[in-house]
Parts: structure tokens; sequence; C-alpha cells
């Protein structure tokens, strides 16, 4: 392999003929566009992913347990110290959701109630303010959303009211206190939710104690959440469902992964249809070198002798490529960062926002894939120069 690898160098670094020099060219740029292409689809794929997963994990539950008919838990402290015993729990909260319909001095829109998430509450970014009204009685206080806020034209210190549609024939209607916004990164999330104490909620629902409808648990280890789904719920038996977050994000996280897979395909396509002109440029090699390699066959080179020397030349032009696109679509991530080229409708994909994120898992693949076409794209010109007659070519000359 000693002089098959000198002399495929000393071909690659050869100053070729116009056509040649063209497809060599068109092959490299060819590869090096698919491969950053193929890069930074990948990362913006897992950035996006990554954002929902870690907007969806910190606004909700990571397992939500709750009772078949729906049902407020009577009994859920009793379950929650059960509960707490397993390995994988981290902590449980007491919750619920209910709709209702939040009245602004200017504008009304449609809302969901849900009880304060404490230990995560200090992550949402919360803008208080300490104003209260001048009234004898402490009024309700709430939480909202910034744009169920902005939606309402309501801020902190503002006076509401709430609606509760629970029963449509007598709807209860109470005044609030608005004591602070909050922000989670999703839309959905804060174009909607309402958060509030246990205590504010039972007064605004005239109950005498707080009864939740679901126990929101947090896990330790995320991606065991399915496992500790499992086995809270072959604890509690069937009046309980149990359901992780992953499960209950199946759909979008199945839909993102199959989007992944399509742009891979689709981009490796462009890959190939740019690597072809390796098969054109080592063509025009293999004619412009017939002598060349008459005098290696006459000399004693071996059919193996002269494939390796051009799927050697056809792999470094190949890899030239590849690292070009590997540099250009990592670049092209940093830069995408910096200047956050990406932004997106907020009220249609829930994030106003994506990053790129690249990482070895996504780029060695891409490498893998690339490297393969061109190694397919040299098999044909590399088996054509070793059927090259010594004899006639040497006779011509």
């Amino acid at each position: 392999m000693n002089f098959e690898r000198k002399l495929a160098w000393r071909y690659f670094r050869a100053r070729r003929k116009s056509l040649a020099r063209f497809t060599s060219l068109a092959a490299t740029i060819g590869i090096a566009a698919g491969v950053a292409s193929l890069i930074l689809a990948q990362a913006l794929a897992r950035g996006f992913s990554g954002e929902m997963r870690d907007k969806i994990l910190a606004s909700t539950a990571h397992v939500s347990v709750f009772r078949a008919d729906g049902a407020e838990i009577s009994d859920w402290q009793q379950i929650k110290s059960s509960l707490e015993k397993s390995e994988n729990v981290e902590s449980i909260s007491a919750t619920t959701y209910e709709s209702a319909v939040l009245a602004g001095a200017r504008a009304t829109s449609y809302a969901v109630l849900t009880l304060v998430p404490s230990p995560k509450s200090a992550n949402l970014g919360f803008q208080a303010d300490n104003r209260r009204p001048k009234t004898e009685d402490h009024p309700i206080e709430i939480s909202l959303g910034k744009e169920l806020a902005e939606k309402t034209n309501l801020k902190a210190g503002d006076e509401a009211e709430i609606v509760l549609i629970e029963n449509e024939a007598a709807p209860t209607t109470r005044k609030v206190f608005v004591k602070d916004t909050f922000q989670t990164g999703l839309y959905e999330y804060d174009a909607t939710w309402i958060y509030i104490s246990p205590d504010d909620f039972s007064r605004l629902k005239n109950s005498a104690n707080f009864a939740p409808t679901i126990l929101s648990v947090s896990v330790r280890d995320i991606y065991q959440a399915d496992v500790t789904a499992a086995a809270i719920r072959a604890d509690l038996g069937g009046d309980f469902k149990v359901v992780d977050w992953q499960a209950a994000n199946q759909p979008l996280f199945a839909a993102l992964s199959l989007e992944r897979r399509v742009a891979m395909a689709i981009i490796s396509l462009i890959i190939f249809v740019a690597a072809l002109n390796i098969t054109t440029t080592l063509a025009l090699l293999v004619g412009e070198r017939r002598l060349d390699i008459a005098v290696l066959r006459t000399c004693g080179a071996k059919t193996r002798h002269l494939i390796f020397i051009f799927l050697i030349e056809g792999l470094l032009l190949g890899l030239t490529g590849i690292v070009a696109g590997v540099i250009l679509g990592l670049l092209g991530c940093l830069l995408g960062n910096y200047f956050k080229v990406v932004n997106l409708s907020k009220e249609v994909y829930s994030l106003s926002h994506i990053p790129f994120r690249p990482n070895l898992e996504n780029v060695l693949p891409v490498i893998f894939i690339a490297f393969l076409l061109c190694l397919a794209a040299t098999a044909y010109p590399a088996a054509k120069a070793s059927r090259i007659k010594p004899l006639e070519n040497l006779r011509r000359q």
C-alpha cells in the first residue's frame, strides 16, 4: 500500500485539465454543502426537540397520577407519603387544572387555573409587584402567564375577575388580585395558565378543604420516568391512571424524530448526487492517465494496486469535501446561535427561538454516510482503470 498511497497523493495534488478540474471542484463543493446542510438540519432538529423537552419538563410533571374517573383525590396525603418512598421519586406536589375565564378591564380570555409549582417557581422568571389594593379583606392572589397578561392588558397590581365555568347554569365569579407574571417559554402555557395557591384556590371555589385531582411527581432520572410510572401504577391499582412525560408527549417527539430521519434521508441523496461528480472526475482522470496505467502494468502493478490508487484519490477528494462541510456546518451552528437566526411564530410553534445543538452523536453519522457515498462513487472508475490493457495504450504512443 505504500507506493499506492504516494502515487494517489501525487495524482491528487497534480494539475488537472480544465474539465476534470471543474468536476473536482463541483464534487468538493457539493459534498461540503451537503454535509454542512445535514449537520445544520440535525442540530436544528435536536435543538427544537431539546427546547421543547426542557420547557415541558420545567412546567409540567415528570409523572402525573390521577383517578381514572377524574374525581378529586381525597386521601392524597397518604398516597403522597407512600409514593415518596420510591427510589427515583424526588418530590410530589398536589395540583389541579380548572377551566376558567379571566376578565380584565379591557379584555377577556380563556384560562386554566393550576396550583403554584413551588419546586420550580424560582426558575420561571417571576416579576413581582408588592402593591396591594386598599381593601380590608385580603384578596385572592394569582400569577398570570406573560402572554395571558398581555392579552387581557393586566399587570402586577391590577384587579380582575375569574369566572369558573364548571357549572354552566350558574358560573361562579370572583374578584382576584394580580400578584405577578411568569414566563415558561412555551406560548401555550404562557397564554392560558394562571398560578394560584391551594388556599386561594379553596377560597375561589368556596371549599373548606383543598383536594387535588392530580399528583405531580418529579423524578431524579427523567429517562427512567416510565419505569417509575409503571411501579406507581402497580402500587395504586386500577382506580388510578399514571402517565409519564414521554407517554404524554409521545406524538410530538415521534413527529420530531420522523422529521430528523426524513431530513437525513433527503440530504443524503443530495450528498450522493454531489458524490457522483467524483465518479465523473475519476473517469476523466482514468482517460488522461492511460499511459501511466499502461506503464504501471508493464512494471508489474497488479489489478488491486490500480484499484487502490484510484480509490485513495477519490476518497481524498471526498474527504476534502467532508472536512470542509463539517467545519462549515459547525461554524454555521455557532453563528446561528450567536445571531439567533431561527426565529419562529410562537403562536404556531410554541417557541420563539430555536438554538442549534450539534453533538458528536449527530456529526459522526453524517461523516460516515458521506464517506460511504464517496467510497461508492469511486468504485466504478477504479474498476475501469484496472481493466485497461497496457499493450494497446503503449502501441498508440
